[in-house]
């Protein structure tokens, strides 16, 4: 009997459900949309209506914070990590989530297993306002870009993330703030994030 694998084809046998395919396929039945939804040409607008002999294209899961993911061949927490938070360094996080899981030692897991990836708040960064005029804070990473605000000397800024934009002064990083603006790093003390 053939099996249904992540990223791989699978021809609909007889008795085959949706839900019976997810099983196989990611050890978790619920995730029978991500086949329909990857397959809804060749299925029809009835996911219950399955044709002996369908071939159908099994996705591979990509872990999303806060749901269910079943580690697939070739996995590893940072890999994981990685894909979920585009941090491989957040490994630690779905381990401590799945310690009961996984078990002692977060190098051994195995395909099949099915983790809770956490959602995580990222913490903002800080930096300092040090060109003399003031810095601007705009809505995209330009200096063309519509003008927010402007911070004088000595105001603290946060920022989630880094992102290249317009080369000022020869550095083209400027911070993201979770409000969506931006502020170039080179008139700050930490001009490379």
């Amino acid at each position: 009997m053939a099996q249904a694998t992540p990223g791989s084809s699978y021809t609909v046998q007889s008795g085959d459900t949706l839900s019976s395919i997810a099983q196989q396929a990611y050890g978790d039945a619920n995730q029978w949309q991500r086949i329909y939804n990857a397959n809804q040409q060749v299925i029809g607008n009835n996911p219950n209506l399955l044709q002996v002999g369908e071939v159908l294209f099994i996705p591979v899961l990509s872990p999303t914070p806060g749901a269910n993911y079943t580690v697939q061949s070739g996995d590893t927490l940072s890999s994981i990590a990685q894909r979920a938070y585009g941090d491989a360094n957040q490994w630690q996080v779905i381990y401590n989530a799945n310690r009961q899981v996984i078990g002692n030692d977060p190098n051994l897991i195995r395909a099949g297993m099915v983790l809770f990836i956490p959602k995580v708040t990222v913490q903002p960064k800080t930096c300092k306002v040090t060109i003399a005029s003031g810095l601007n804070v705009r809505s995209a990473p330009s200096s063309q870009s519509a003008l927010i605000a402007t911070y004088p000397v000595g105001t603290t800024l946060n920022f989630v993330d880094v992102v290249n934009g317009e080369n000022v002064n020869g550095n083209p990083r400027w911070g993201h703030s979770q409000q969506g603006h931006y502020f170039w790093l080179g008139g700050t003390d930490h001009p490379n994030g």
